[in-house]
């Protein structure tokens, strides 16, 4: 169901999609729902927070090394144990790493599915994308004259939109450097030294060239990385 119909709130609609692609969930509890896609890949919808309609989060089992995650997505380690207990399914366990997915748009639902389904299948994981509006800093394009009166004259080309910018992929952390970050950081958060929630931070975030080497990972707790955003 596209987000604009009903009103339905958007976990609502994150539910009904995932029950249409993966059968009614196989586990729930007053904080979450999961959904088994197979054996070995499995999918949580938070249900207790966010406390608003604007958003919803989505748990999604770590990929292989060296296949690609949402540009958007926060990864856990494992060795946290943020998801064992609470957002226990498979691919989900205690010791298993994870990603949060920020969901805005019941329309990004249909990706997150085909990368659930790539995952269980060993594909090739396709792009999660945004479907949030974005927005518009461009002035409106003046009104078009009357085509009689248009004369014979070169089209300005500055006139043309600007294609937007192809972001390249986002390759997952590879299992071997969390756990050199892990050890490095005494598993926990860099800043206020906390062992809760804590997640992988890109020192030089990947929007800004920033790569997958030890060098530049860090464990913050999700409070920190918050509030660093993409700021270096």
């Amino acid at each position: 169901m596209p987000a604009h119909q009903g009103s339905a709130t958007l976990k609502s609609q994150v539910i009904s999609q995932l029950t249409d692609a993966f059968g009614p969930a196989s586990r729930e509890t007053v904080k979450v729902k999961s959904w088994t896609v197979s054996s070995a890949v499995g999918v949580v919808l938070q249900v207790d927070q966010p406390s608003g309609d604007s958003a919803a989060f989505v748990w999604l089992p770590y990929p292989r090394d060296g296949q690609s995650i949402p540009e958007s997505a926060v990864e856990y380690p494992g060795e946290a144990g943020r998801h064992s207990g609470t957002y226990a399914t498979a691919g989900l366990r205690k010791g298993e790493p994870a990603l949060k997915l920020t969901v805005r748009d019941a329309g990004e639902v249909t990706d997150i599915v085909a990368y659930l389904r790539a995952l269980a299948a060993s594909e090739p994981l396709p792009d999660v994308r945004s479907k949030a509006p974005k927005p518009t800093t461009a002035a409106a394009a003046p009104s078009p004259a009357p085509a009689e009166a248009l004369p014979t004259v070169f089209i300005d080309t500055a006139t043309m939109p600007i294609p937007e910018r192809v972001k390249p992929r986002r390759e997952a952390i590879p299992r071997l450097v969390q756990r050199e970050v892990w050890q490095r950081d005494g598993g926990r958060c860099v800043e206020c030294s906390t062992r809760a929630r804590l997640c992988f931070d890109h020192i030089v975030p990947f929007s800004m060239g920033g790569s997958n080497t030890v060098r530049n990972i860090q464990l913050l707790c999700e409070d920190c990385n918050l509030s660093k955003s993409n700021r270096i």
